[in-house]
C-alpha cells in the first residue's frame, strides 16, 4: 500500500485574507461575503417560552462566552426593530404531536393574517425531541415554512436553559442563521479553485406518517465550487415508484450539468460525488446523463463514489494512539482509496469518544483521463474542512454530508405538499442553504 498526506487547509475571509482558524479569521477579517442588508427576524414560541426567546435574542445580539455577538463576528447589526414574534399559544401538557400541530397552526394564522413584515428567517423555539420521532415541532415548522418559501433556524429550549451549552452553541446558531440568510463565512483559500465544481447527488424517501410506508422518492443535487462556496441546488419532481425515480434522477443530473454550464465561466472540471446508498441502477442513470451531456464551458466530468468507511482503518505506529494525521491518503487497490478527513490534530481524545472520519473513495467514470485521482482527493479533503454546520463541525465532505441533511428534511414533508417545493418555493430552495 502507498500513503501520502495532503496539505493542511487554509481558509479565506474578507478580501481573500487567509487564516487556519475559522472563528479567529471571522473576528479579525470579517466574513468572505457580507449580508446585503440587516435581516428581519421572526421568533416562533409558545407563551411559556417568552423568557427563553429574549435570552437567545440577547445572546445573539450581545454575545455569550467566547462568542462576541453577530455584529462583531458576522458584521451585521441586530436590534429590536428587526425582530417580531409569533406567540399566543401554549403547549403545556401537550405531547410532541399535539405541540407540533399548535406550532403549525400559529404559523398558518400569521401567514393568513398578512400582517407584519415578511421575515428573512424565523427562529423556532421548541422542546428537545427524539431524533427518530417524525411528528415533532421541529419537522412540522421546518416543513411548513419551507413550503411557504420561508427559512427557519430551530433552537431547543433545553439548550437555551443550559448555560454551559448555550455558551458554546450560540456561535453555531448564529453561523447557521448567517449562512441561511445568504452570507458566506469562509471558503477554501485559493482563487484558482473556483474553476472546479463539485456536485453532490442524493435521494430522499417520503413516508406516510401513520403507516411509515414509502409513498414517494425525490432525487436532488447540490453544487459547490472546490472552495466550498454554494452554487445551486436542483430538486427533482416527486416520483411515486422506483422506475419513475430513476428517470427523474437522470433528468435532475442533466439539469444540474446544464446549470453548471450556465454559470458563465470556464469550468476546468466537474466532479460528481455519489454516496454509498446509490445502487447499480442509480449509477446507470447517472452515467447515461453524463454521457449524453454536450459540454460547452465544462472541460471534463468525473464521477466518484464516496462513503464513510468502517471496514477499513489504519494505524500510525509512530504515534502513541495510532491515529493517522488529518489528510492521510492510503491507496487500498487500483481503484480504492482511504482518506482521513480527521486525525490526531483534532481536540477529542479518540480512544474515549469516537473514531476519526475515514472516507472510502472509488473512481467510477470520467470523460477525460487528464483528471487525476489526487486532485479529487484534495477536493474531498478541502470540502470536509469547510463545513458550515458549526465551528466545531465534524470533518465530512459537504457534497455528501449536506445531502444527508437535505434528505432528512425532505422525508418529513408531506407528499401532498411536496409539489409546492418544486413550484412556489423553488427559487428559494435552489438558491439558499435552507438545509444547514
Amino acid at each position: 500500500m502507498k500513503a501520502q498526506i495532503l496539505p493542511a487547509v487554509q481558509f479565506a475571509f474578507k478580501d481573500e485574507q487567509s487564516r487556519a482558524d475559522k472563528l479567529r479569521g471571522l473576528v479579525e477579517f470579517g466574513p468572505y461575503k457580507d449580508l446585503p442588508r440587516p435581516p428581519v427576524l421572526g421568533f416562533v414560541f409558545p407563551d411559556e417560552y417568552r423568557d427563553q426567546a429574549n435570552r437567545i435574542y440577547l445572546s445573539l445580539k450581545n454575545g455569550i462566552g467566547s462568542f462576541k455577538g453577530v455584529a462583531t463576528t458576522f458584521r451585521f447589526p441586530l436590534s429590536k426593530d428587526q425582530v417580531f414574534n409569533i406567540s399566543g399559544f401554549s403547549i403545556r401538557g401537550r405531547n410532541h404531536s399535539e405541540a407540533a400541530k399548535l406550532y403549525e397552526e400559529a404559523i398558518l394564522r400569521w401567514i393568513a393574517s398578512g400582517k407584519g413584515p415578511r421575515p428573512d428567517l424565523f427562529f423556532v423555539l421548541h422542546p428537545q425531541t427524539p431524533h427518530s420521532e417524525a411528528d415533532t415541532p421541529y419537522y412540522a415548522c421546518k416543513a411548513r415554512l419551507l413550503t411557504e418559501g420561508i427559512l427557519s433556524q430551530n433552537v431547543t429550549i433545553d439548550l437555551i436553559r443550559d448555560e454551559s451549552r448555550l455558551r458554546w452553541s450560540a456561535a453555531n446558531i448564529a453561523l447557521g442563521a448567517f449562512v441561511k440568510l445568504g452570507g458566506v463565512p469562509w471558503i477554501i483559500y485559493g482563487e484558482e479553485l473556483s474553476q472546479e465544481l463539485i456536485v453532490g447527488i442524493g435521494k430522499s424517501y417520503l413516508y406516510d406518517p401513520q403507516t411509515r410506508q414509502t409513498v414517494g422518492f425525490v432525487g436532488f443535487t447540490a453544487c459547490f465550487s472546490a472552495r466550498g462556496r454554494f452554487e445551486f441546488l436542483t430538486l427533482a419532481k416527486l416520483a411515486s415508484n422506483r422506475d419513475e425515480f430513476l428517470r427523474l434522477l437522470g433528468e435532475v443530473i442533466s439539469a444540474s450539468l446544464q446549470k453548471a454550464e450556465a454559470l458563465g465561466r470556464n469550468i476546468s472540471s466537474l466532479t460528481l460525488h455519489v454516496p454509498k446508498e446509490m445502487g447499480r441502477q442509480e449509477m446507470e442513470a447517472i452515467n447515461r446523463a453524463v454521457d449524453a451531456h454536450k459540454k460547452q464551458n465544462i472541460v471534463q466530468v468525473f464521477v466518484m463514489k464516496v462513503s464513510e468507511e468502517e471496514t477499513y482503518f489504519a494505524l500510525d505506529t509512530d504515534h502513541k494512539d495510532g491515529v493517522p494525521k488529518r489528510g492521510t491518503v492510503i491507496r487500498l487497490s487500483d481503484r480504492d482509496y482511504l482518506l482521513y478527513t480527521e486525525g490526531r490534530e483534532e481536540k477529542e481524545p479518540w480512544l474515549n469518544f469516537r473514531s476519526p472520519v475515514a472516507l472510502r473513495v472509488t473512481p467510477l467514470f470520467r470523460t477525460n483521463q487528464s483528471v487525476t485521482v489526487q486532485s479529487v482527493l484534495r477536493q474531498l479533503h478541502d470540502l470536509s474542512q469547510v463545513n458550515w454546520r458549526g465551528f466545531n463541525a465534524r470533518s465530512k465532505p459537504i457534497s455528501t454530508y449536506y445531502g444527508r441533511l437535505i434528505a432528512e428534511i425532505l422525508s418529513h414533508v408531506p407528499a401532498s405538499r411536496m409539489k409546492l417545493l418544486s413550484t412556489e418555493a423553488k427559487s428559494l430552495l435552489e438558491k439558499r442553504m435552507w438545509f444547514i
